[in-house]
């Protein structure tokens, strides 16, 4: 592990290593230098050594190619004294160690299956010399055979040679080498030493020079004396030094106008965003006042004269249903109770109207509600706002909806999920409101998962409430797994006057009086939704940071 941690430290030194123009230089030189007198020192030598090995191997073997053709022709001519002739040939070279003449015989076995080769010394030179008939080239010696078959005899000759000129001559080779491997060396020095001097100062000079002028110093002037490229780059900094000397002069004029154009440029800008602002904040309330105005008078006045007949007819609606109690009750008793005739047609009569009038109720009762709800669009919005914590603000709301909830609906679990707030962001909000606005939403979903679970006895509700923080403010979600909403109504959930629930139960109005609300506080309202699976409503508002009017 260690090993592994400490490559990587080595790379980072390396990488961050700073390599001057000077230190190039003489690793180029060095490094041609060395390459060359590897090439001489050690290349080179190596590949005379090979060829001058490879040559005595082929005089060796063609000395014994040669006496093996003189033994051959003597011995097919039974010439004995040619034999030693032939032998004679190589007898005075003064690398000679031996030369011998081998007889080779083929032994069988009793089943004659098997053979053996067996080789005996016929004749050697010098004749004292012990000769081992399976002796093999080494460094010192070079060994080498021939064999020859005749009608007297098989056999082999084996001549062995000296190498001892071959070692001084590669004596010779590496002398000679290191010889010129120095003199490149020193050559290649020389070769450093002018290049560094000639190419390395002036651009120390140069570099320094940089410097001075990148650290403002405009003063600095370089010598180019030379008349090669870097002579010319010297005379160039020369003149851009002196052309930067005269702009900065120049753009230090311009950039004092330009900060007295800036600072009144920022002053009349300030100026118009605050316009801007206030026209945009008076817009969008003469907007909205001219909308409550132009429906507003006359919605008002349909509101007051709606609810007062409709009063009358949900008081009616209640009177009838006890007078046609009544009526049940008198039909009941005597002398009524006996006539069959009466009971079949009066009794079926008076359940009709008794269902008709509880149908007006219900109508009634739905229609005040519309009324009421209008009546609560056009009342005119709080601007008390508040700067609360999203998080306490959901938790204190959904405490408070728990204890207002109808015993149909306290056995569905009502969870939040509280967001990480690490930045402490808040928002500004009001209170009543947006209590309003988490009401509406959490009377969807319970009534959603409440008609599932009647289609449903397995089902199991679940409804949570999720804050989630982010860099432009909170978002507050209402989950529910209940019926769902179709995409086609997701496109007209937040028009007035629709809705998805029966008439008697809902008046079309709770979802945009939302969006109106939420809208007030400079956020929106979305809806995601898949048919009998869930249905999310999340609230964005923006972070206290954004001013709310």
């Amino acid at each position: 592990m260690a090993k592994s941690l400490r490559h990587p430290s080595i790379l980072r030194v390396i990488s961050h290593l700073r390599l001057t123009v000077k230190t190039k230089i003489w690793l180029a030189v060095t490094s041609i230098v060395l390459l060359f007198s590897f090439f001489v020192l050690f290349y080179l030598p190596v590949i005379q050594e090979r060829s001058l090995l490879a040559n005595f191997n082929k005089d060796v073997q063609n000395h014994a190619n040669t006496v093996a053709l003189g033994v051959k022709i003597a011995m097919t001519e039974q010439n004995f004294q040619g034999v030693q002739t032939a032998m004679d040939f190589v007898k005075k070279d003064p690398l000679l160690q031996f030369v011998s003449l081998l007889q080779t015989d083929t032994t069988w076995n009793a089943a004659h299956t098997r053979y053996r080769i067996t080789r005996t010394v016929f004749k050697t030179y010098p004749e004292a010399k012990k000769v081992d008939v399976n002796a093999t080239s080494n460094d010192s010696t070079v060994v080498k055979r021939t064999a020859f078959r005749t009608p007297m005899m098989s056999g082999e000759i084996m001549l062995a040679f000296s190498t001892r000129e071959i070692v001084q001559s590669k004596r010779q080779i590496r002398v000679t080498s290191l010889f010129f491997s120095f003199v490149v060396f020193s050559i290649g020095i020389g070769i450093g030493f002018v290049l560094a001097k000639n190419i390395s100062v002036p651009v120390l000079k140069l570099r320094d020079a940089a410097t001075k002028v990148g650290r403002g110093d405009l003063t600095q002037r370089v010598d180019s004396n030379s008349r090669d490229e870097i002579g010319e780059l010297g005379t160039a900094f020369n003149k851009m030094v002196t052309d930067l000397e005269t702009t900065r002069q120049q753009l230090e004029a311009r950039t004092s106008e330009l900060i007295v154009e800036k600072r009144k440029t920022e002053d009349l800008l300030e100026g118009l965003k605050r316009t801007l602002a206030d026209l945009r904040d008076t817009q969008e309330q003469l907007i909205r006042q001219e909308k409550l105005a132009s429906i507003g008078q006359l919605t008002k006045g349909l509101v007051d004269r709606l609810l007062n007949p409709l009063s009358y007819v949900n008081n009616f609606s209640d009177v009838s249903t006890e007078l046609l109690a009544e009526c049940q009750e008198l039909l009941a008793a005597a002398p009524y109770a006996t006539d069959e005739h009466l009971q079949d047609e009066a009794v079926p009569l008076l359940e009709l109207v008794e269902s008709n009038i509880g149908k007006i109720k219900q109508h009634g009762t739905s229609l005040t509600r519309i009324v009421r709800s209008m009546d609560k669009l056009l009342q005119v919005k709080s601007t008390d706002f508040v700067e609360v914590d999203p998080n306490a603000f959901v938790a204190e709301q959904l405490e408070a909806y728990r204890q207002e909830l109808d015993e149909a609906y306290r056995q569905v679990p009502l969870e939040l999920v509280p967001g990480e707030n690490p930045e402490n962001v808040t928002v500004r909000l009001v209170p009543t409101e947006m209590a309003a606005v988490l009401s509406s939403l959490l009377n969807n979903a319970l009534y959603a998962v409440h008609e599932k679970a009647l289609r449903n006895p397995d089902f199991r509700p679940v409804l949570t409430v999720a804050t989630v923080f982010q860099e432009e403010g909170v978002e507050i979600q209402v989950r529910d797994n209940g019926t769902g909403i179709s995409a086609a109504e997701q496109e007209q959930l937040f028009s007035p006057f629709f809705t998805t629930k029966p008439t008697s139960k809902g008046t079309g109005l709770g979802l945009f009086i939302s969006q109106d609300i939420v809208k007030t506080h400079k956020g929106h309202i979305t809806v995601k939704s898949k048919p009998d699976v869930s249905t999310t409503f999340t609230i964005n508002l923006p972070a206290a940071t954004v001013s709310v009017s």
